[in-house]
């Protein structure tokens, strides 16, 4: 099998938080470039209420450099700022080599390598 050709991408892990239960894996979102990232950001707090909900994501670590098959990279491309995928999604993309992870990992490690 044909080793398939990895981008450079943005990894972030997130966390889902809820009152009364805590805290607990949620995903990640995936970004061409650390400025996407930010805008990505930006704007999901921009859709927040003003006060904080009882249940709501948040990036659970630093972004970290992550690799993409050039099929996730042309979806990541067409998105914009960026992706979110819940950890089913994420399990899927890592098992079908269209998503390895760089050596540094920050947040929750829910899908191992």
């Amino acid at each position: 099998m044909a080793k398939k050709k990895l981008e450079q991408i943005i990894y972030v892990s997130w966390e889902e938080s809820e009152a009364g239960w805590g805290t607990r894996p949620d995903g990640c979102s995936l970004h061409l470039t650390r400025e996407k990232y930010d805008s990505f950001l930006k704007k999901y707090w921009a859709r927040m209420p003003k006060s904080t909900p009882s249940e709501y994501s948040r990036p659970a670590g630093e972004p970290c450099v992550a690799f993409a098959s050039e099929k996730l990279y042309r979806r990541l491309k067409r998105n914009g700022n960026g992706l979110f995928c819940y950890q089913d999604e994420e399990q899927k993309l890592v098992k079908g080599g269209d998503l390895k992870y760089g050596n540094q990992r920050s947040g929750w490690v829910s899908v191992k390598p």
